[in-house]
Protein backbone atom coordinates (compact mmCIF):
# COMPACT_ATOMS: atom_id res chain seq x y z
CA UNK A 1 0.00 0.00 0.00
CA UNK A 2 3.00 2.63 0.85
CA UNK A 3 4.23 1.87 -2.92
CA UNK A 4 0.88 3.01 -4.09
CA UNK A 5 -0.36 -0.66 -4.40
CA UNK A 6 -3.67 -2.65 -3.48
CA UNK A 7 -4.76 -6.52 -2.26
CA UNK A 8 -7.90 -7.11 -3.41
CA UNK A 9 -9.36 -10.00 -1.44
CA UNK A 10 -12.17 -12.21 -2.73
CA UNK A 11 -11.79 -10.90 -5.91
CA UNK A 12 -12.13 -14.29 -8.23
CA UNK A 13 -11.26 -13.27 -11.80
CA UNK A 14 -14.21 -15.03 -14.24
CA UNK A 15 -13.21 -13.32 -17.84
CA UNK A 16 -10.11 -11.49 -18.82
CA UNK A 17 -11.21 -9.18 -21.44
CA UNK A 18 -9.68 -5.74 -23.20
CA UNK A 19 -10.33 -2.85 -22.20
CA UNK A 20 -12.75 -0.33 -24.24
CA UNK A 21 -14.39 -3.21 -26.44
CA UNK A 22 -10.97 -2.61 -28.35
CA UNK A 23 -9.81 -6.16 -29.29
CA UNK A 24 -6.16 -5.36 -29.22
CA UNK A 25 -5.75 -4.28 -25.51
CA UNK A 26 -4.51 -0.57 -26.88
CA UNK A 27 -6.35 0.73 -23.70
CA UNK A 28 -5.60 -2.03 -21.57
CA UNK A 29 -6.72 -4.66 -19.81
CA UNK A 30 -10.13 -5.80 -17.75
CA UNK A 31 -10.54 -8.39 -15.12
CA UNK A 32 -13.99 -9.48 -14.82
CA UNK A 33 -14.93 -10.66 -11.28
CA UNK A 34 -17.41 -13.16 -9.92
CA UNK A 35 -18.12 -10.69 -7.36
CA UNK A 36 -19.29 -8.03 -10.31
CA UNK A 37 -16.36 -5.95 -9.57
CA UNK A 38 -14.22 -4.96 -12.43
CA UNK A 39 -10.50 -4.41 -12.32
CA UNK A 40 -8.68 -2.03 -15.51
CA UNK A 41 -4.68 -2.11 -15.77
CA UNK A 42 -2.42 -1.21 -18.02
CA UNK A 43 -0.68 -5.04 -17.87
CA UNK A 44 -1.40 -8.33 -16.01
CA UNK A 45 0.89 -10.91 -14.91
CA UNK A 46 -1.06 -14.15 -13.41
CA UNK A 47 0.35 -16.05 -10.66
CA UNK A 48 -2.80 -18.18 -10.70
CA UNK A 49 -1.37 -21.42 -9.30
CA UNK A 50 -4.19 -24.18 -9.39
CA UNK A 51 -5.97 -21.89 -11.75
CA UNK A 52 -3.28 -21.19 -14.09
CA UNK A 53 -4.46 -22.73 -17.06
CA UNK A 54 -7.92 -21.80 -17.11
CA UNK A 55 -7.17 -18.13 -16.76
CA UNK A 56 -4.75 -18.69 -19.99
CA UNK A 57 -7.22 -20.32 -22.01
CA UNK A 58 -9.57 -17.22 -20.97
CA UNK A 59 -7.28 -14.77 -22.53
CA UNK A 60 -5.73 -16.32 -25.69
CA UNK A 61 -3.13 -18.83 -24.30
CA UNK A 62 -2.35 -22.55 -25.36
CA UNK A 63 -4.05 -25.27 -23.41
CA UNK A 64 -1.45 -27.17 -22.40
CA UNK A 65 0.00 -27.82 -19.93
CA UNK A 66 -3.15 -28.24 -18.02
CA UNK A 67 -3.12 -28.06 -14.08
CA UNK A 68 -4.32 -31.73 -12.55
CA UNK A 69 -4.47 -31.44 -8.73
CA UNK A 70 -2.08 -33.52 -6.48
CA UNK A 71 -2.69 -33.89 -2.96
CA UNK A 72 0.31 -34.54 -0.79
CA UNK A 73 -0.58 -35.62 3.27
CA UNK A 74 1.90 -35.68 5.77
CA UNK A 75 1.92 -38.08 9.08
CA UNK A 76 2.70 -35.91 12.28
CA UNK A 77 5.35 -38.26 14.88
CA UNK A 78 4.63 -38.30 18.07
CA UNK A 79 6.42 -36.25 20.49
CA UNK A 80 7.61 -38.79 22.33
CA UNK A 81 9.33 -40.05 19.70
CA UNK A 82 11.24 -36.82 17.77
CA UNK A 83 14.25 -38.24 19.09
CA UNK A 84 14.36 -40.98 16.03
CA UNK A 85 14.20 -37.85 13.92
CA UNK A 86 17.89 -35.85 14.03
CA UNK A 87 18.06 -34.53 10.45
CA UNK A 88 16.47 -35.07 7.20
CA UNK A 89 15.49 -38.22 6.30
CA UNK A 90 14.89 -38.29 2.13
CA UNK A 91 15.14 -41.65 -0.32
CA UNK A 92 16.99 -41.93 -2.73
CA UNK A 93 14.64 -40.72 -6.20
CA UNK A 94 13.70 -43.70 -7.95
CA UNK A 95 13.48 -42.32 -11.74
CA UNK A 96 11.12 -45.05 -12.50
CA UNK A 97 8.37 -42.84 -10.79
CA UNK A 98 7.02 -39.26 -10.47
CA UNK A 99 7.46 -38.35 -7.42
CA UNK A 100 10.11 -38.73 -4.55
CA UNK A 101 8.19 -40.82 -1.84
CA UNK A 102 8.24 -40.96 1.91
CA UNK A 103 10.94 -38.84 3.94
CA UNK A 104 11.01 -36.78 7.24
CA UNK A 105 11.24 -32.99 8.02
CA UNK A 106 11.72 -31.91 11.30
CA UNK A 107 10.73 -28.36 11.47
CA UNK A 108 11.39 -25.69 14.05
CA UNK A 109 8.05 -24.59 15.25
CA UNK A 110 7.47 -21.08 15.99
CA UNK A 111 7.62 -18.42 18.67
CA UNK A 112 5.50 -16.02 17.04
CA UNK A 113 2.40 -18.58 16.51
CA UNK A 114 3.22 -21.07 19.31
CA UNK A 115 3.68 -23.97 17.11
CA UNK A 116 6.13 -26.48 18.80
CA UNK A 117 8.66 -28.18 16.72
CA UNK A 118 6.88 -31.15 14.80
CA UNK A 119 8.29 -34.07 12.79
CA UNK A 120 6.56 -34.64 9.37
CA UNK A 121 6.44 -37.96 7.58
CA UNK A 122 5.64 -37.36 4.67
CA UNK A 123 4.15 -36.49 1.88
CA UNK A 124 2.60 -38.89 -0.65
CA UNK A 125 0.92 -38.12 -3.96
CA UNK A 126 -2.53 -39.02 -4.91
CA UNK A 127 -4.48 -37.36 -7.49
CA UNK A 128 -7.09 -35.05 -5.59
CA UNK A 129 -11.15 -34.75 -6.63
CA UNK A 130 -10.95 -31.24 -6.86
CA UNK A 131 -8.51 -28.17 -7.26
CA UNK A 132 -8.75 -27.52 -3.99
CA UNK A 133 -8.63 -30.79 -2.54
CA UNK A 134 -7.13 -30.97 0.65
CA UNK A 135 -9.11 -34.80 1.86
CA UNK A 136 -11.14 -37.63 0.12
CA UNK A 137 -14.17 -36.31 0.95
CA UNK A 138 -13.29 -32.59 -1.28
CA UNK A 139 -14.65 -33.10 -4.60
CA UNK A 140 -15.28 -30.60 -7.39
CA UNK A 141 -17.36 -31.94 -10.01
CA UNK A 142 -16.27 -29.47 -12.73
CA UNK A 143 -12.32 -29.98 -11.48
CA UNK A 144 -12.79 -33.95 -12.00
CA UNK A 145 -14.48 -34.14 -14.81
CA UNK A 146 -12.17 -31.93 -16.78
CA UNK A 147 -8.96 -33.87 -15.10
CA UNK A 148 -10.72 -37.46 -16.32
CA UNK A 149 -11.44 -36.10 -19.97
CA UNK A 150 -7.63 -34.67 -20.05
CA UNK A 151 -5.91 -38.19 -21.97
CA UNK A 152 -2.29 -36.98 -20.35
CA UNK A 153 -3.70 -37.83 -16.54
CA UNK A 154 -4.91 -41.43 -18.53
CA UNK A 155 -1.60 -41.90 -20.55
CA UNK A 156 0.25 -41.01 -17.11
CA UNK A 157 -1.93 -43.30 -14.60
CA UNK A 158 -1.65 -46.50 -17.60
CA UNK A 159 2.01 -46.08 -17.26
CA UNK A 160 2.59 -45.40 -13.43
CA UNK A 161 -0.75 -47.87 -12.64
CA UNK A 162 0.71 -50.11 -9.62
CA UNK A 163 2.67 -46.62 -8.19
CA UNK A 164 -1.27 -45.12 -8.10
CA UNK A 165 -3.29 -47.20 -6.77
CA UNK A 166 -0.24 -47.92 -4.03
CA UNK A 167 0.12 -44.33 -3.18
CA UNK A 168 -3.71 -44.16 -2.67
CA UNK A 169 -4.35 -47.48 -0.95
CA UNK A 170 -1.78 -46.20 1.69
CA UNK A 171 -3.13 -43.15 1.86
CA UNK A 172 -6.40 -44.90 3.34
CA UNK A 173 -4.73 -47.28 5.25
CA UNK A 174 -2.64 -46.35 7.52
CA UNK A 175 -0.81 -49.87 8.03
CA UNK A 176 0.41 -50.18 4.29
CA UNK A 177 2.40 -46.53 4.79
CA UNK A 178 3.77 -47.75 7.96
CA UNK A 179 5.48 -50.25 5.68
CA UNK A 180 6.96 -47.30 3.70
CA UNK A 181 8.13 -45.67 7.03
CA UNK A 182 9.53 -48.85 8.89
CA UNK A 183 12.11 -49.22 5.93
CA UNK A 184 13.79 -46.03 6.61
CA UNK A 185 13.03 -45.81 10.94
CA UNK A 186 11.64 -49.77 12.24
CA UNK A 187 11.35 -48.43 15.78
CA UNK A 188 8.48 -46.60 14.77
CA UNK A 189 5.10 -47.50 16.01
CA UNK A 190 1.14 -46.70 13.96
CA UNK A 191 0.36 -45.46 17.52
CA UNK A 192 3.37 -42.98 16.93
CA UNK A 193 1.53 -41.38 13.95
CA UNK A 194 -1.70 -39.17 13.54
CA UNK A 195 -2.68 -37.38 10.37
CA UNK A 196 -1.31 -34.13 9.51
CA UNK A 197 -1.42 -31.05 6.97
CA UNK A 198 -2.51 -31.55 3.40
CA UNK A 199 -1.65 -29.67 0.53
CA UNK A 200 -2.61 -29.57 -3.14
CA UNK A 201 0.45 -29.26 -5.95
CA UNK A 202 -0.62 -27.22 -8.87
CA UNK A 203 0.92 -30.07 -11.17
CA UNK A 204 1.29 -29.36 -14.80
CA UNK A 205 0.87 -32.04 -17.61
CA UNK A 206 0.85 -32.01 -21.22
CA UNK A 207 -1.02 -33.92 -23.35
CA UNK A 208 1.08 -36.86 -23.75
CA UNK A 209 1.34 -37.17 -19.88
CA UNK A 210 4.50 -35.75 -18.83
CA UNK A 211 5.03 -33.91 -15.66
CA UNK A 212 6.65 -30.22 -16.56
CA UNK A 213 9.22 -29.90 -13.93
CA UNK A 214 10.51 -26.50 -15.39
CA UNK A 215 9.15 -22.91 -15.70
CA UNK A 216 6.79 -22.23 -18.13
CA UNK A 217 5.41 -18.95 -19.30
CA UNK A 218 2.60 -18.32 -22.02
CA UNK A 219 3.98 -16.23 -24.79
CA UNK A 220 0.95 -16.95 -27.17
CA UNK A 221 -1.28 -14.63 -25.56
CA UNK A 222 -1.81 -11.18 -26.29
CA UNK A 223 0.98 -8.75 -25.28
CA UNK A 224 -0.27 -7.07 -22.17
CA UNK A 225 -0.76 -10.43 -20.20
CA UNK A 226 2.10 -13.14 -18.83
CA UNK A 227 0.89 -16.15 -17.33
CA UNK A 228 2.84 -18.13 -14.97
CA UNK A 229 1.91 -21.38 -16.10
CA UNK A 230 4.16 -23.54 -14.11
CA UNK A 231 6.31 -22.76 -11.34
CA UNK A 232 7.60 -26.06 -9.68
CA UNK A 233 8.98 -26.54 -6.19
CA UNK A 234 10.92 -25.80 -4.08
CA UNK A 235 8.79 -22.53 -4.74
CA UNK A 236 8.94 -21.12 -0.72
CA UNK A 237 12.93 -22.01 -1.02
CA UNK A 238 13.19 -20.13 -4.17
CA UNK A 239 10.45 -17.19 -3.95
CA UNK A 240 12.84 -14.38 -3.92
CA UNK A 241 15.18 -15.71 -6.92
CA UNK A 242 11.44 -16.18 -8.62
CA UNK A 243 10.14 -12.85 -7.85
CA UNK A 244 13.08 -11.31 -9.80
CA UNK A 245 12.64 -13.64 -12.52
CA UNK A 246 9.27 -12.88 -13.39
CA UNK A 247 10.02 -9.23 -13.06
CA UNK A 248 12.41 -9.50 -15.88
CA UNK A 249 10.11 -11.53 -17.54
CA UNK A 250 7.38 -8.90 -17.32
CA UNK A 251 9.54 -5.63 -17.73
CA UNK A 252 11.03 -7.60 -20.92
CA UNK A 253 7.57 -8.33 -22.39
CA UNK A 254 5.41 -5.02 -21.22
CA UNK A 255 8.67 -2.85 -22.20
CA UNK A 256 9.04 -1.52 -18.68
CA UNK A 257 12.41 0.58 -17.36
CA UNK A 258 14.07 -1.71 -15.10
Amino acid sequence: AAAGGSVLLSHEVDAVTSAGGSSEYANGVQLKCVNGATVTAANVVFCAGAYADRLARKSGGEADPMIVPVRGEYLELDESQHHLVNSLIYPVPDPSVPFLGVHFTPTMGSVATGQTPQVLIGPNAVVAFAREGYSWSHINLRDLAEAASFPGLWRLGLKHFSFGIGEMYRSIYLPAQMAEINKYIPAIKLEHVRRGRAGVRAQAMDRMGTLVDDFVFDEDCPRPLLHVRNSPSPGATSSLAIGNMIAEKAAGRFNLAK
